[in-house]
């Protein structure tokens, strides 16, 4: 009488390993975008931190190292939720005493970083590098600051932020559909084989 041969149990593919992947690609995105999101905040506190400030009513030298475009901001308490209500003028001198155009900023840029608050006023830009000279005059309480602008630095962060955390999102989604469709397509052909599969064997003789 013969023995029934028997074989090893078909297992389910791919590996439910896979999961573990899929989360991992998820962790990954949303840890890249919160680096990426701090880096970029310590990067604008430090840069806002570097502004040049002249008090309100005063006057200073400011020393431009580099051409192109600069915003003359104004920090006072609550800018970044309120508007300055009262009155302030700004005179911005080149290098040879000439007055510089100064160019109302064309959004509602705010920030509040280290310690400062501060809203976008004007925006001018520097033909050449040297010293400036501002005058300010109207109500105290307020300081004038110039720096680089940093809507488009800002804008950056954000986009790229984002972009990583969704990446990963979407990248680990999509590998755990696949794995999940994979694997249960596997699961039905086992159940299918197991069902048709099985065999009597051959009659006996006695």
């Amino acid at each position: 009488m013969s023995q029934p041969h028997s074989s090893a149990p078909e297992r389910v593919t791919p590996s439910g390993r896979w999961y573990a992947l899929a989360a991992l690609l998820v962790v990954a995105g949303i840890a890249g975008a919160v680096v990426v999101a701090l880096v970029g905040f310590v990067h604008m506190s430090d840069r806002v931190d570097g502004f040049q400030r002249v008090q309100v009513p005063g006057s200073a030298d400011v020393r431009i190292t580099e051409t192109g475009g600069y915003t003359v901001y104004f920090e006072y308490p609550n800018a970044s939720s309120r508007v300055f209500r009262g009155n302030v003028n700004v005179q911005l001198l080149d290098p040879d005493g000439a007055s510089v155009p100064l160019a109302d900023y064309s959004s509602a840029l705010t920030y509040g970083f280290g310690g400062h608050e501060g809203r976008a006023g004007f925006s001018f830009d520097a033909a050449r590098p040297g010293t400036y000279h501002m005058v300010t005059q109207g109500d105290s309480g307020v300081t004038a600051a110039i720096g680089r602008g940093i809507g488009t630095s800002l804008a950056s962060t954000i986009v790229l932020a984002l972009g990583i955390g969704a990446a990963g999102v979407v990248l680990g989604v999509v590998v755990l559909i696949v794995v999940a469709v994979k694997r249960g397509s596997s699961k039905r052909r086992i159940a299918a084989a197991g069902s048709w599969g099985y065999s009597a064997g051959p009659p006996q003789r006695y």
